[in-house]
């Protein structure tokens, strides 16, 4: 009687094996969502240190918080780095990035209709080849979200006033492949935007330069001294991405109750790798000239008033002394004596 049983074990573990991956994983959760008018991705960076030839999953969340149906269409496009310092990553659409990821990364889905209030919990497969080298591979995983078409939305080409709105939102995937991998980078400069200010906020700009195969994570410390020489403020620079090949800004703004005189800035930068810490400091300059102006003015008309007080006192006093000194004089002749 056992041996009847051993067939049925041996398809139910085939089947398993050969289509469980076929089956769907992700899930829908229905919300209490506010109105937001917006749709929203998360994690909105995922990263990963795989070898060649290892798989992982990860789950993005995509919640609909719009105030209607959307339909979310889900693509892969690799990213890169950038020189300009108002973009921060590049999306590349249909080409291949020089660290391309998006061959390796698969969503389960490619579309579906999301209704207001809704959450989609969507698997995300990565697969590295054996053939990886070693370095960095860069994917991002696109939502699209439109409007559902409405009847007659266009008409002979010509659009009728019903627009089809389309949101895009990115999750950003790093992969580091294991190995003999390229770090390299540098603090280029540190500066601020411009050598004298009024009053604050004082912008200072961080240059971070990456020359390696590998996306690097630079930390630090800024501190600020007075003229005198004493810390005024110190403020931690959380790690921040740089993609390989590309230089990042990084941009920070400090302020204090009241600030005037000559600072110094000095960063202790560490490049995200091998504990290497690169230095640099400048100086600049505070000087609220409205408010010294206005003193200065103020200074002069107190200055002004006091000098004229005291020349108009001793202007009175020599007149009374004059007038006293008219009084005491008797006129030539005058021989009246009292009997």
């Amino acid at each position: 009687m056992k041996k009847n049983y051993i067939v049925p074990v041996i398809f139910a573990i085939l089947f398993l094996t050969l289509f469980a991956g076929h089956v769907s994983a992700y899930t829908i959760e229905k919300l209490n969502f506010s109105n937001e008018g917006d749709v929203v991705i998360g994690p909105g960076k995922s990263e990963f240190a795989l070898d060649p030839g290892q798989n992982a999953t990860q789950e993005i969340i995509i919640s609909n918080r719009s105030g209607m149906p959307k339909i979310i269409d889900i693509s892969v496009e690799d990213f890169q780095g950038t020189d300009d310092p108002e973009e921060t990553v590049k999306f590349l659409g249909d080409i291949k990035g020089p660290f391309s990821l998006k061959d390796y990364v698969k969503p389960e889905i490619n579309q579906i209709t999301l209704n207001f209030g809704e959450r989609l919990r969507l698997p995300i497969a990565i697969s590295i080849p054996e053939s990886a080298e070693p370095g960095g591979l860069y994917g991002a995983v696109m939502i699209s979200a439109s409007n559902i078409p409405e009847e007659g939305a266009v008409q002979s080409g010509a659009a009728t006033g019903k627009v089809r709105v389309i949101t895009r939102v990115a999750s950003l995937f790093f992969v580091r492949v294991n190995g003999d991998v390229q770090e390299a980078g540098v603090l280029s400069s540190f500066k601020s935007q411009k050598p004298f200010y009024e009053k604050g906020p004082v912008s200072f700009e961080i240059t971070s330069q990456n020359t390696g195969n590998i996306h690097l994570s630079p930390y630090g410390i800024m501190e600020i001294k007075n003229m005198l020489g004493q810390t005024v403020d110190e403020r931690q620079i959380d790690p921040w991405f740089v993609m390989p090949g590309s230089t990042r800004v990084r941009e920070i703004n400090w302020n204090s109750n009241f600030l005037m005189g000559r600072y110094t800035a000095n960063l202790s930068l560490n490049r995200g790798y091998n504990n290497i810490v690169d230095q640099k400091s400048f100086s600049f300059w505070v000087i609220p000239w409205k408010i010294m102006s206005i003193a200065l003015i103020g200074l002069i008309l107190i200055v002004w008033f006091l000098l004229w007080v005291a020349g108009h006192f001793e202007f009175k006093k020599k007149q009374i002394i004059s007038n006293e000194s008219k009084d005491n004089v008797r006129p030539f002749g005058d021989n009246t004596h009292n009997n």
